[in-house]
């Protein structure tokens, strides 16, 4: 049976139950699906550094950098709430 591989991304931890699983992206070939998946993990692992100081001019320009961060995700806007993204092999024609 032909099979796709499906990149799914999934919540963890406080309020995941809210977030349903997301459906990103379906590849013919695993390792597409694979190094797309790391390309997520790589960017996600990478969001703008939380400041260590206090300051209302501060936060706001952190808050700026973290939209503009979200506004990039490669998986869109959406995806970059998510903390999880894994492959699964889908069967075509059930």
């Amino acid at each position: 049976m032909p099979t796709v591989f499906l990149v799914m991304a999934t919540a963890s931890g406080f309020r995941s139950e809210e977030r349903m699983p997301l459906p990103l992206r379906v590849f013919e070939d695993r390792a597409q699906a694979e190094e797309w998946q790391n390309m997520l993990l790589d960017y996600h692992i990478s969001p703008p550094e939380m400041p260590l100081e206090e300051g209302q001019e501060i936060w706001s320009a952190y808050k700026v950098q973290v939209k503009e961060w979200e506004q990039c995700h490669p998986a869109g806007i959406e995806a970059s709430q998510y903390q999880h993204f894994g492959v699964y092999e889908v069967p075509i024609g059930l």
